[in-house]
C-alpha cells in the first residue's frame, strides 16, 4: 500500500494550500523501524548534515510504538524532530501523503514551506541534489 493512501486513511488530505510547516531551512528525514534503509541513513547523519550546512538535517519519526522507540533512541537529539504538541498526526498526514514510500525526505524553505522531496534513502550527493531543487 502506498504510504499517500495510508495517510489519506489516517484521516487526513493530500497536501495542498493548508500544508502545515515544517522547521524553516531543513531537511527532513522521514523514518520508521520497518524501514531497513532508514537504519542505514541514520548511520549517515553526520555525513548528511555537512553535506548541506547551513541548512539543518531533522528525522521525523512517522510511527508509534516500542520499536519506533528504540530506534528514536539512536537518533542523537541534535537530529531529533517532533511536530507541535497535538499536531503529530496532522504533520505525519502531510508528510506520508508525499511519500511513496521509505525512506523519504523533504527539503524546506526560509519560511518552512516544502520546496522539494525525493524518495530513497539520503546519502551526501542525494541531499545536496535534493536542496539544490528549492
Amino acid at each position: 500500500m502506498r504510504l499517500a493512501a495510508l495517510a489519506l486513511l489516517l484521516g487526513g488530505a493530500a497536501p495542498g494550500t493548508d500544508a502545515p510547516r515544517y522547521p524553516a531551512d531543513s531537511v527532513l528525514l522521514l523514518i520508521a523501524p520497518w524501514c531497513a534503509p532508514c537504519h542505514a541513513e541514520l548511520a549517515r547523519l553526520d555525513t548528511i548534515a555537512a553535506a548541506v550546512r547551513p541548512r539543518a538535517v531533522r528525522v521525523f519519526m512517522v510511527e508509534d510504538g516500542a520499536r519506533a522507540a528504540a530506534m528514536w533512541r539512536r537518533v542523537p537529539d541534535t537530529y531529533r524532530w517532533t511536530p507541535p504538541d497535538g499536531e503529530v498526526r496532522r504533520y505525519r498526514t502531510d508528510a506520508l501523503a508525499r511519500a511513496a514510500g521509505l525512506p523519504f525526505a523533504i527539503a524546506t524553505d526560509a519560511r518552512g514551506r516544502v520546496c522539494a522531496t525525493r524518495d530513497g534513502g539520503m546519502d551526501a550527493t542525494r541531499v545536496v541534489a535534493l536542496v539544490g531543487a528549492c
